[in-house]
């Protein structure tokens, strides 16, 4: 049994999703975080779609590569989003995380909101989906709203947030919301915010059953330190 009850290393290492989206990073800094991922036997790393290629070569079949689409507003059109899916699937994707249209939510748009996330699934080609639902600009209404038409468009997946745009960080609140209104078909992703080992335990505890973060080495490393007394 893991001391103080605290998972093992190896295990959790699987639910951390190390992610490099931030617009300025180089390809050496994408290869040495792929390095890392593949060291630490990540479940899997997101990067943007322009590192497709490059990833992928860097991970080999060691680690998943999850690509952000309509990253990080949302806005663009849905034929666009559908172009990045394909484009990325023939790359080497193994699944993404997406940005739906926030905008037609807000505005009652139910339908349209709908149809946005169920045409990025078909386009995936089974392939899982994960939707970011940024959480700081919804109500709680909207919230609970958005997750259970994110399931019923058929996505593996619902995020709090896409770490990066105005979705905020994630609260355990948030991620225990998300747990209650979706089945348990659809797993919970936690992301923004996630730099340390108490924050993610706490996440997980909530009911995430994965992790968004660019801290995953130190996450990992403290979980190793901690283990050790």
């Amino acid at each position: 049994m893991p001391k103080q009850g605290l998972p093992l290393p190896e295990e959790f290492a699987k639910r951390i999703h190390n992610t490099l989206v931030a617009p300025e990073a180089t390809l050496a800094e994408l290869e040495a975080f792929c390095r890392e991922a593949v060291a630490y036997r990540f479940g899997a790393v997101v990067v943007q779609g322009c590192w497709v290629s490059e990833a992928r070569k860097a991970l080999g079949d060691s680690v998943q590569l999850s690509v952000g689409v309509g990253f990080p507003m949302g806005g663009v059109s849905t034929k666009a989003k559908i172009l990045e899916i394909e484009e990325s699937s023939r790359l080497g994707a193994d699944m993404f995380d997406v940005m739906p249209n926030i905008g037609y939510l807000k505005s009652g748009m139910q339908e349209r909101f709908s149809e946005d996330v169920a045409a990025m699934v078909r386009a995936a080609g089974g392939r899982p989906v994960r939707v970011m639902l940024e959480f700081a600009i919804l109500d709680r209404e909207q919230k609970v709203l958005a997750a259970r038409l994110s399931e019923e468009a058929g996505v593996a997946g619902v995020k709090n947030s896409s770490g990066w745009g105005r979705g905020g960080p994630a609260t355990v609140d948030d991620i225990r919301l998300l747990r209650e209104t979706v089945s348990k078909r659809v797993h919970v992703k936690a992301s923004g915010g996630i730099r340390n080992l108490d924050t993610a335990l706490a996440l997980v505890d909530a009911g995430a059953d994965y992790l968004g973060t660019r801290a995953g080495v130190a996450i990992i490393d403290e979980l190793k330190e901690r283990l050790a007394g």
